[in-house]
């Protein structure tokens, strides 16, 4: 049990060069990141694409992970890998879209765009502090070129254009809806109580500020503290915690599969 919490292994550079392969390849990052999201989804205009597959419903921690093992995948395969990842991420839907007759809208690939990138700086920071505009730029473009070889249209050109797009598109199209609740509900079923009440509070310290008002997290007192403690840990230790104690024990191998180092 501690060897899977404590790995002595460092990070190398081969391991882990940049922003968008440090949230992807660690598994403390990418849980933390895929809660975040978590609150996005639930309360985003097209949300009900996901239940019309029932997937979300049935077992939402397995999407949440294999979501994440495609973002690995891109994160660190060459440019060949990333195309191929890219598309088979863009046509992942298609079975759905026909079945239902008509195709998800484009706006919402946008969002997941643009979802990843705000998400994956909020869930850098969380771990590792502000991030220097450098870090920023780089990990937006790399989110770019991954949407562009989804082929999402209207892709903001520059990380400026990018930060207006967002901010209009949090204000449109995002509100609350039955669909949110029976998200959450899925997630507490299968976290379990203990687990959800600290995927609360971790929703609540990622959640975008025009998406508090849908919602009634909280961070707590000591939660943020404990954090910041952890934090100060991991620059000494290659540790998973976090994964160890959120993630459910019949998930944590192919969770655990995530670090680079894995």
């Amino acid at each position: 049990m501690l060897a899977h919490i404590l790995s002595r292994k460092p990070y190398t550079s081969s391991e882990i060069s940049n922003v968008f392969q440090e949230i992807s390849g660690n598994s403390d990052l990418a849980s933390l990141f895929w809660i975040g999201s978590a609150v996005e989804f639930a309360y985003h205009k097209d949300v009900d694409w996901l239940f019309f597959g029932k997937g979300i419903l049935q077992d939402p921690l397995l999407r949440v992970i294999i979501s994440a093992q495609y973002q690995k995948k891109f994160a660190f395969g060459p440019p060949e890998v990333q195309q191929r990842v890219a598309r088979q991420i863009r046509h992942f839907h298609t079975p759905l879209e026909q079945k239902r007759g008509f195709v998800i809208p484009p706006e919402a690939y946008l969002d997941v765009l643009m979802m990843i990138i705000d998400m994956g700086e909020r869930t850098y920071e969380l771990m590792h502090g502000p991030m220097s505009r450098e870090q920023r730029l780089e990990y937006f473009e790399m989110c770019r070129t991954m949407g562009q070889w989804m082929e999402i249209p209207h892709i903001p050109r520059s990380y400026e254009e990018y930060l207006q797009v967002r901010e209009e598109s949090l204000h449109r199209n995002y509100r609350p809806s039955e669909y949110a609740g029976k998200l959450f509900q899925s997630y507490r079923s299968h976290f379990g109580p203990l687990r959800y009440y600290l995927v609360e509070r971790i929703m609540a310290l990622l959640s975008p500020a025009p998406l508090k008002p849908f919602h009634q997290f909280k961070t707590g007192r000591f939660f943020p503290l404990a954090l910041k403690l952890y934090r100060r840990a991991r620059g000494k230790f290659t540790i998973t915690l976090l994964e160890t104690i959120l993630i459910p024990k019949r998930y944590r191998r192919q969770a655990h599969a995530i670090n680079a180092w894995a």
